[in-house]
């Protein structure tokens, strides 16, 4: 049975299954190719049946595709995302969309997580969110599931891979609103706004955003992250898995500026980084905290803070839509000293937008972002016409 033929009739008898007929049909006249050799940016270039163990309960199907996007060096490169449709049919104009980043899974291929099973902290979230009728979108960042290397927290992936994967659906027949907020949790967070900011330079290319959600966000890396690697510094047992993949960014957008100044333990380290997905890294650490890695924890190289900043930079002076930022009062992954009087600079630069920041007493990194689910199910609910 050729390549689209097979997945049409998949399709058809998953969306049957699920009650969700419209898009049945709609996907059953699809014209686009299982594989493309166009090149352009949001360009559909492939579609899947993903397995429903790597879904939500929630979700009445669930697509795989993939699509043209950049990778690090500015080179056209493919990357992957799901779709998670909820159950029923869709309202008049389509299913609101939510455009999901997601936190640190690693840098290597195998981390992707639309092919690997969802935590129980993502369950509950997302099945509240697709209850109520939205549709979910999860890029997995250019090099996770499509071969290379993902660079970490680097702002033009990261936010190519979430704007080039809204495009790139709306070439699926799928009846999808064109409306869309973004939501980010922790290295999501910094997804969404390097997103929001490449939008507010072109927002001819992926029209449609109306909010912007981001939770746990590390509001200067260029300052906190040196932090990270001093002697006796504290946070949680993740700082080194954290440690590990920026300095393998680093290290694979300019080779030489990093390897040179780890520690042995950290060549080798840094060099599992790139492959290995975040609880196993940090496993291997055995204890270790990030000032292990380096040669000179107060000067892990020298370039270091010039390096970060080129990497994790975004625009801040315009921001192209609502945005709720939303932190736990406990977070020891992500320190929130900075992030109370990161909303108040960003509504003095965008008069035009609402800038909310709230704090949740006593949560954590991960705990903030179940904490924060009542607020943005309200925040959605306003700008998600």
């Amino acid at each position: 049975m050729p390549i689209r033929r097979g997945l049409t009739v998949a399709v058809r008898r998953a969306a049957l299954a699920a009650g969700t007929v419209s898009v049945c049909a709609a996907l059953a006249v699809t014209a686009a190719p299982a594989v493309s050799d166009t090149v352009d940016l949001g360009h559909l270039t492939g579609v899947e049946l993903l397995d429903s163990a790597w879904s939500f309960e929630k979700a009445a199907m669930t697509l795989g595709f993939s699509y043209s996007t950049v990778d690090q060096r500015d080179h056209r490169a493919d990357a992957s995302a799901a779709l998670y449709v909820p159950a029923g049919l869709p309202p008049e104009g389509g299913w609101p969309l939510v455009v999901w980043a997601h936190g640190t899974m690693g840098i290597g291929n195998d981390c992707a997580p639309s092919h690997r099973p969802q935590s129980e902290r993502n369950r509950t979230y997302f099945n509240e969110i697709l209850d109520h009728g939205y549709a979910v979108l999860a890029p997995d960042y250019q090099g996770l599931g499509t071969g290379g290397r993902f660079s970490y927290y680097n702002s033009t992936v990261e936010g190519r891979s979430l704007l080039d994967a809204v495009t790139a659906l709306r070439g699926l027949p799928v009846p999808l609103a064109r409306h869309y907020v973004l939501v980010g949790q922790s290295e999501g967070a910094h997804a969404v706004m390097s997103a929001a900011a490449l939008y507010a330079r072109n927002a001819s290319a992926t029209p449609g955003l109306t909010g912007v959600i981001a939770t746990g966000l590390r509001t200067d890396p260029p300052n906190s992250l040196p932090e990270m690697f001093r002697r006796g510094s504290t946070g949680s047992a993740n700082q080194v898995g954290y440690a590990g993949y920026y300095l393998a960014a680093l290290e694979e957008l300019e080779p030489g500026s990093v390897t040179p100044y780890l520690s042995d333990f950290g060549r080798r380290y840094v060099e599992k980084a790139a492959t290995e997905c975040l609880s196993t890294l940090v496993a291997a650490a055995e204890g270790r905290r990030p000032e292990a890695l380096v040669e000179d924890p107060d000067n892990p190289t020298p370039t270091f803070e010039s390096a970060i900043r080129s990497l994790v930079s975004y625009q801040e002076d315009i921001v192209p839509a609502d945005l709720m930022i939303g932190y736990g009062t406990a977070d020891i992954d992500v320190p929130p000293a900075a992030t109370p009087a990161y909303g108040p600079k960003l509504q003095a630069h965008n008069p035009w937008v609402k800038v909310t920041v709230t704090a949740y007493p006593g949560k954590d990194h991960s705990g903030a972002f179940l904490a924060s689910l009542p607020d943005a199910l309200a925040f959605l609910g306003t700008h998600l016409p």
